[in-house]
């Protein structure tokens, strides 16, 4: 379900595509730190974007550390990091972990029970650390589950509730700004859901897994205008926040990062009917 909140890398400077890396090389480095070098599984660009999008509203002190990646050792990489890092890191553990069991109970997927049980104490940890993120998490996926099974749900219940589980992960603590994050987080939670359950839509219907887009009465190519508007809510609050550092790229990843899948789908679509 993730894998979307991703920038476009044609559209950025070089130096930006430096600084987007050293983000994610940051937050590598705070999970094999933090949890192990198996957490590092876990890794993906969506936490990148959290960890931007905080540190560009709060402005921490960041550390920038040189260093050799065993992954692409020819040259020097630069990791950066903050209080952010960490809480990202956290994050990753814990939708993993639920998500690691979510695939073992929809799919039976032995490797993501497997990885479940390996990230489990991690998990705990998270958890005494981050209980109200953690415990919207357990409800939201919990309330996911249950929707997913009942044949009489409405396409907006399972759409809310990541919406929801989102909303928290987005306030690092309250404080001013909680309002407002809760709602950019909730908006972005329902666009992630809904842009998984189009890309998702053929392989659901062959498996017989649950998709919303079904309840709708709608295929992926009629999807377009309806996620531009989920993402369009999401975007209004963005504006509205003091975010000046990272900014173009930020907005890189909100307006077209996110669609990247969606428009290569498409485009591939359009190939086979030429």
């Amino acid at each position: 379900m993730f894998g979307y909140i991703v920038c476009n890398k044609e559209k950025l400077a070089k130096q930006e595509i430096d600084r987007y890396q050293s983000v994610y090389c940051g937050l590598c480095k705070a999970l094999e730190r933090r949890f192990g070098q198996l957490s590092r599984m876990s890794l993906n660009y969506d936490m990148t974007f959290l960890i931007l999008f905080l540190s560009s509203l709060y402005e921490p002190p960041e550390e920038e550390k040189d260093f050799r990646c065993a992954v692409h050792p020819l040259h020097m990489k630069k990791a950066t990091a903050n209080k952010y890092t960490d809480y990202a890191a956290d994050m990753t553990i814990a939708l993993s972990y639920y998500k690691c069991l979510d695939d073992w109970q929809d799919e039976h997927k032995h490797l993501q029970r497997h990885y479940a049980e390996k990230i489990e104490k991690n998990y705990q940890d998270v958890k005494a650390r981050c209980p109200r993120q953690c415990k919207a998490i357990e409800t939201e996926i919990a309330r996911l589950s249950e929707i997913e099974k009942s044949a009489s749900s409405l396409p907006d219940d399972a759409v809310n509730c990541f919406g929801r589980l989102m909303s928290e992960l987005f306030v690092y603590e309250e404080d001013f700004w909680s309002s407002s994050l809760r709602t950019f987080g909730y908006e972005l939670g329902r666009f992630i859901y809904l842009m998984d359950a189009t890309m998702d839509y053929n392989k659901d219907l062959k498996k017989g897994n649950y998709n919303p887009l079904v309840s709708m009465g709608k295929n992926p190519e009629e999807m377009e205008d309806f996620l531009t508007m989920i993402i369009g809510r999401a975007a209004y609050q963005f504006e509205k926040l003091p975010l000046v550092q990272d900014s173009h790229l930020l907005r890189n990843i909100l307006y077209g990062g996110v669609w990247q899948q969606y428009y290569a789908r498409k485009a591939r679509k359009e190939r086979t009917h030429d």
